[in-house]
């Protein structure tokens, strides 16, 4: 994978973090000037904050968005970013998740609670049940991720590229 990304077998929300010796203000007009250039990517900026999409006419349902944040350091800028679906699938699947924990944690209860009484306990197959759709779960989310993997990829570039041409007029003009 790409520098500064920090992806890993089961992150459903891989990880940017980069240092800059730009101070934190010209990071963002950095990604600014990215987004009014139209370098393929939407997007806007709020102190120190950026939100990066992929464009409408290229977005499908797997497309992801990218949060920045720009923390001041002594010397430069930490940049931290998140790249993770659009807000509404990223809300179903928390659901999902949630749901299959409580329904776990519930049929394991009573299906133990059952079992110990000596009476039939059914319940206990909830806990099979739900690994299994955790499993689909993890499964629908690593497929997703893959389908939106080049937007990311997209990006992640744009950012970087963005910080590295502010690093480079920085080194020009003798900074």
């Amino acid at each position: 994978m790409e520098r500064n990304l920090q992806t890993g077998p089961i992150r459903i929300r891989p990880r940017y973090r980069r240092e800059s010796t730009l101070p934190s203000c010209q990071v963002i007009d950095q990604i600014l000037e990215g987004l009014i250039a139209k370098d393929g990517v939407t997007g806007s900026t709020l102190e120190n904050h950026a939100y990066l999409k992929i464009p409408k006419e290229d977005q499908h349902y797997w497309s992801p968005e990218f949060h920045v944040t720009v923390e001041k350091r002594e010397k430069g800028a930490l940049v931290r970013g998140v790249i993770g679906p659009k807000p509404k699938v990223w809300t179903m699947f928390m659901f999902f998740y949630s749901a299959v924990v409580v329904l776990f944690f519930l049929g394991t209860a009573m299906g133990v609670s059952q079992w110990m009484l000596g009476m039939d306990s059914p319940m206990l197959w909830s806990i099979p049940a739900c690994i299994i759709l955790w499993i689909l779960i993890v499964v629908a989310a690593k497929i997703g991720q893959q389908k939106g993997k080049k937007q990311m990829i997209k990006l992640w570039r744009f950012l970087d590229h963005a910080i590295d041409a502010g690093e480079q007029r920085q080194k020009e003009q003798g900074g």
